[in-house]
């Protein structure tokens, strides 16, 4: 997968980084201030670093472990070493709870960053209307399977399926009656397609999917795909269901191309095969036939 684009440019972005220094000042205070109450100034520093990076990778969790270890680390100084006297017990006391303060305070903002940067992250992969994979995000994880592919050996199938009749769909019943069927057709797509596979979004009503396997596997799926699709309706005007069907190309590589970009098209001609011969139904392109790249009615 891609990495995701910094967000440090977007409104949210430089929230983020305004909360960061906050954090960070309210840290170093809270350190400045157990180093003075405690007058250990040699040792509590050196806490300082595992600390943040408990919080940051563990969050609160991670900086109560550091901080218990931390206790423990001058419960066993002052009982091995010379009698503790009560101001030295308080002191670390005080001093533990400051850095605990500190580090469940990190943690805490840690957590929120984390959970903001992966929501940013997520919305720059993904397509919004659908919840499926974007353009992009497609076109960077073909190349990268078509890679491993040539390394490691293996099959990929594409999917491309193209809503029939879309346009029309939208012109009678109206373009948020043809949203809701189209966040339907990605609910459906995420909840059969498994997580080693990905479905996306790749242009209006047309949507990819891209699986480990060869063509024989692509069809199956392409078949509950198309029969899922047709079950699918909306509510339209005058409290009407409403739905459409779905033409389905389905190409394998190395089986049936050569690249990625011969595996797009040759997936896209057999898309354009089962438009044209009816709809609602799906194309396999192979090799074989009258020319490389001939297109076969699948069964």
């Amino acid at each position: 997968m891609p990495e995701s684009s910094r967000p440090t440019g977007t409104p949210a972005g430089r929230r983020l980084w305004l909360r960061r220094g906050v954090v960070l000042g309210a840290t170093l205070a809270v350190v400045t201030g157990a180093v003075a109450l405690t007058g250990a100034a040699y040792l509590w520093p050196l806490s300082l670093f595992p600390l943040v990076l408990a919080a940051v990778f563990f969050f609160e969790l991670g900086s109560l472990a550091v901080t218990g270890w931390l206790g423990l680390c001058f419960v066993n100084l002052f009982a091995f070493g010379e009698t503790p006297t009560p101001a030295a017990i308080r002191e670390a006391v005080i001093g533990t709870a400051l850095f605990g303060l500190a580090g469940l305070l990190l943690g805490h903002i840690q957590r929120d960053h984390a959970r903001a940067q992966a929501s940013l992250s997520a919305s720059s992969l993904c397509d919004r209307l659908t919840g499926l994979y974007n353009y992009g995000t497609f076109v960077d994880y073909l190349h990268n399977e078509v890679t491993k592919c040539d390394r490691y050996g293996g099959d990929l199938t594409l999917l491309m399926l193209d809503l029939d009749h879309f346009k029309r769909f939208n012109d009678v019943h109206g373009h948020e009656a043809g949203n809701d069927l189209l966040r339907q057709v990605g609910t459906a797509l995420r909840g059969m397609v498994r997580e080693a596979d990905l479905a996306a979004r790749y242009g209006g009503e047309e949507f990819a999917v891209l699986i480990r396997g060869d063509e024989s596997r692509g069809c199956e799926l392409a078949e509950r795909l198309r029969h899922a699709v047709a079950d699918l309706t909306v509510s339209v005007r005058g409290g009407h269901e409403a739905g459409v069907t779905v033409s389905v190309g389905v190409a394998s590589y190395p089986g049936a191309a050569d690249d990625e970009a011969a595996l797009v098209e040759r997936a896209d001609a057999a898309l354009y095969a089962s438009k044209h011969r009816g709809r609602n139904r799906v194309t396999i392109a192979t090799r074989s036939g009258a020319r490389e790249g001939a297109v076969e009615l699948s069964a």
